[in-house]
């Protein structure tokens, strides 16, 4: 046989594998970007609202109300209601931004463009998900940061930030899905409107719920946003009415089930596509 005539050797497979790997970290890693700059550039609706939100809170509540109160549970009332503020900046801005993003990507029609790329579903979920956790911690941390020349510290620093991150991605997770589902702004802005504010203002951030009377108590026993707050209280001021490791345990259960949720919704294609 001629030099001529000899096969050219096949392509090695295990090559064209980790081309397409590094080709969808680069994806991710620029989807994720994009996301990171929305939240940045409009600065003035993404991030200055809400934290001029919990600062009023702060000012209303701990300081003419506090006035009043003085202490809750033995702790200054700024600080008790400091934790639950927290959680409800998390969950409002991290399910606001995912949501938004994902609905105005298929409602413009340029989540064709993701749906073509070489990239999987669990890792087009993560990037839309950075945005909304982005979004989330960078408020709470403004928020935090207002209040903390006003109160006596963080108990558990660890406890504190990890129930931080497990909100942010419980909502996160949850924006996705609710803008995967959302066939209007409407149903979109239901959710946020009717569902997770009014869960989040039933959290017990700004009374103790162990005061309430029946059959109060036992309702906000059934809200899931309670348990975050009161884990976070927990963190921040050591003060809490429920088993703090029972609450971390079922966030971070709650976390990779609705993740997984949206990464199968996203992965069956079902209303992504026309």
């Amino acid at each position: 046989m001629s030099a001529g005539d000899r096969t050219p050797p096949l392509p090695d497979p295990r090559l064209d594998d980790a081309a397409l790997r590094r080709a969808s970290r680069r994806g991710t890693l620029a989807l994720a970007g994009r996301e990171v700059r929305r939240v940045t550039r409009l600065w003035s609706q993404t991030i200055l609202p809400p934290v001029v939100t919990a600062v009023l809170f702060m000012a209303v509540f701990g300081g003419a109300l506090g006035g009043e109160l003085r202490q809750v549970s033995g702790i200054q009332y700024l600080w008790f209601i400091l934790p639950g503020l927290l959680i409800t900046t998390v969950t409002a801005q991290a399910f606001a931004n995912a949501s938004t993003s994902l609905y105005q990507a298929r409602n413009e029609g340029y989540i064709d463009d993701v749906l073509a790329s070489p990239l999987r579903s669990a890792e087009v979920v993560f990037a839309y998900m950075v945005g909304g956790l982005y979004r989330g911690w960078i408020t709470a941390a403004l928020v935090g940061a207002c209040a903390m020349p006003f109160v006596e510290g963080v108990a558990n620093w660890a406890l504190a930030l990890l129930v931080l991150v497990l909100t942010g991605i419980i909502f996160s997770a949850l924006g996705a899905i609710t803008g995967i589902w959302a066939d209007s702004f409407d149903q979109q802005a239901f959710v946020a409107a009717l569902i997770i504010t009014p869960l989040s203002l039933l959290g017990g951030v700004f009374y103790n719920v162990e005061e309430l009377a029946e059959p109060w108590r036992t309702l906000s026993m059934f809200n899931p946003i309670y348990y975050l707050v009161d884990a976070e209280r927990a963190g921040i001021t050591g003060l809490h009415e429920s088993a703090v490791w029972l609450s971390v345990a079922v966030a971070a259960l709650v976390a990779v089930v609705v993740t997984l949720w949206a990464v199968r919704m996203f992965r069956t294609g079902r209303r992504l596509r026309p």
